[in-house]
């Protein structure tokens, strides 16, 4: 009789606790939907003709994370040409704040062609960005996340523009580092990450950025798992440390960048790229 009695409150204990990691997880996707609700969307930004754009042979970069992914930068006035972006199934000349990202000022993005063309990359490049504030790589990865399908249909029109990704760039990690999500626990999540994006067709590399302080030190545990997945996988490969852009200069409050913040992470970004690129071949006549 005990041993059916402790069965039976070990059953009722399991119950318990997988309702309350659905009602959390109800929870986390009720705020997160309200996120992507804030997501830009296009609106009159001029189109251009995405065969056209295809036939330049661009260098097409996917650009995923959170606020500091997103257009949560100082907003500030350039003089550089709009980039070209895939939003939808699309291809618009955008500006700041760029489709596709919460938040309503600037953007690491809008600035990276103008970087890597400073460094001597001649080649076209092509954007599309998803970047939500605050959101953890668990909100990324875990089936049936309103992110994750985000994610899912973002890249399902980049194949149907026939722009699939050469390069998926990641910054995020300032919301794990919060949670204290451990080493071995983002790079697992990484992996999941990883074969989100595979299962369905995205299987460029992936360059990881150092993104981890938000009015806090950088989180050692998150930049160790950054090392360790790039060790491990080809598919990883290191990125830019943002982490280094401290200070007043380059954050206006401590967490999200300043307009110079913005050029010195973009300028990160072009020098983590740059070895990476290898010009499409040339086709013989």
């Amino acid at each position: 009789m005990g041993k059916v009695v402790a069965w039976s409150v070990a059953v009722a204990l399991a119950i318990v606790v997988v309702a309350l990691t659905l009602y959390r997880q109800q929870r986390q996707d009720i705020a997160l939907q309200a996120h992507l609700e804030n997501v830009k969307q296009r609106g009159g930004e001029p189109e251009v003709s995405c065969a056209e754009v295809r036939a330049s042979r661009p260098m097409v970069l996917l650009a995923l994370g959170q606020s500091n992914a997103g257009n949560h930068g100082a907003a500030a006035t350039l003089s550089l040409e709009p980039v070209t972006l895939v939003a939808g199934d699309r291809c618009i000349l955008a500006n700041d704040p760029l489709p596709g990202a919460t938040g309503n000022g600037a953007s690491i993005w809008r600035r990276l062609p103008a970087a890597l063309s400073g460094l001597g990359v001649a080649r076209p490049v092509v954007l599309d960005v998803l970047a939500v504030d605050g959101a953890s790589i668990g909100a990324w990865t875990r089936r049936g996340s309103p992110l994750r399908r985000r994610l899912e249909s973002t890249v399902e029109s980049l194949r149907k523009t026939g722009l699939m990704p050469d390069f998926v760039l990641w910054q995020q990690g300032e919301a794990d580092a919060l949670d204290g999500i451990g080493r071995a626990g983002y790079v697992n999540a990484l992996g999941e990450l990883r074969s989100a994006l595979d299962e369905n067709g995205a299987t460029a590399p992936i360059l990881l950025a150092y993104s981890t302080t938000c009015r806090s030190m950088p989180n050692d545990a998150i930049r160790a798992a950054i090392e360790a997945a790039a060790a491990d996988s080809a598919r990883f490969r290191m990125g830019p440390d943002t982490d280094a852009l401290q200070g007043p200069r380059y954050r206006y409050d401590g967490c999200h960048f300043t307009a110079d913040g913005l050029n010195a992470a973009a300028k990160l970004w072009a020098e983590s790229l740059t070895p990476q690129f290898v010009p499409p071949p040339i086709k013989a006549q």
